[in-house]
C-alpha cells in the first residue's frame, strides 16, 4: 500500500494540476496536523483516495465544529484503511492554551482510552493497529528541547504495548541537512517517522 504522508506545511506540488501525476499510484493520504482543510479538501477532491487526519494545535479545536470535508479523522479511533489499521491521536503538549493542545495527565487518558479500545478489538479476533498517526512525537524521538515541541512519554508506553511497524508524526518542523537526518527514529521494530512537509512511504 502506498502513502502520501503529510504535516506542517503546504506544498505547491500536493496543490496544484501536478498533484495526480506526482502523486501517481497512492493508496490512501496520511495528515499528522497543522494544514488547513481547504488543503485538505482540495487533496482528498482530486487525489479521490482516503484522507485520514490527526489534528494539530494549529487547528481548529472540536469544539469550534469544523472538519475537514470528506475526509476520516482519526483522534482516538481506530480505522482499517484498506487492509492496514491505523489509530491516532490529535494534539500537542499544553504551552498557550490554544486549541488541541494537552498536558501529560491529560494525554495519558486520551493514550488509556485508546488502548482499551485496541484490547477490545483483540478480544473480537481484530487485528491490532500497524500505523500509528499522532501530531506530537514520542518523548525523545524525534521531538524538540522546546517545551512545546517535547513529546509525550505516554506515546512510548503504546509503542511498547503495541509494538507497532510504523509511528507517523508531525509538529517539529524540520530545515536543512542537519534536521532532515532527523527525519527518522527507532524504538524497538518501530520505525517513527516526522512526515513534515510530505512524504511517500509503503506499508
Amino acid at each position: 500500500m502506498k502513502l502520501l504522508c503529510i504535516s506542517d506545511r503546504e506544498e505547491s506540488m500536493l496543490h496544484g494540476p501536478t498533484l495526480n501525476a506526482y502523486a501517481d499510484g497512492v493508496d490512501a493520504v496520511i495528515s499528522s496536523g497543522d494544514l488547513s482543510f481547504g488543503y485538505l479538501e482540495y487533496i482528498v477532491t482530486f487525489l479521490g483516495v482516503p484522507v485520514y487526519y490527526v489534528l494539530g494545535n494549529h487547528d481548529p479545536g472540536l469544539e469550534e465544529g469544523k472538519y475537514p470535508g470528506g475526509c476520516i479523522p482519526l483522534d482516538g479511533r481506530i480505522v482499517d484503511a484498506g487492509g492496514v489499521v491505523l489509530a491516532g491521536l490529535s494534539g500537542s503538549r499544553f504551552y498557550s492554551g490554544g486549541p488541541n493542545q494537552y498536558t501529560d495527565r491529560q494525554m495519558k487518558w486520551k493514550t488509556l482510552g485508546l488502548s482499551a479500545r485496541i484490547r477490545g478489538r483483540s478480544l473480537l479476533g481484530r487485528p491490532k493497529p500497524t500505523v500509528f498517526v499522532t501530531h506530537a512525537a514520542p518523548k525523545g524521538y524525534g521531538d524538540a528541547g522546546d517545551h512545546a515541541h517535547v513529546g509525550f512519554e505516554s506515546f512510548l508506553g503504546m509503542v511498547d504495548k503495541f509494538e507497532p511497524p510504523l509511528w507517523l508524526h508531525g509538529h517539529v518542523h524540520l530545515y536543512g541537512h542537519e534536521q532532515e537526518k532527523r527525519r527518522v527514529t527507532k524504538r524497538g521494530d518501530t520505525k517513527m517517522v516526522n512526515v513534515y512537509g510530505h512524504l511517500f512511504l509503503e506499508v
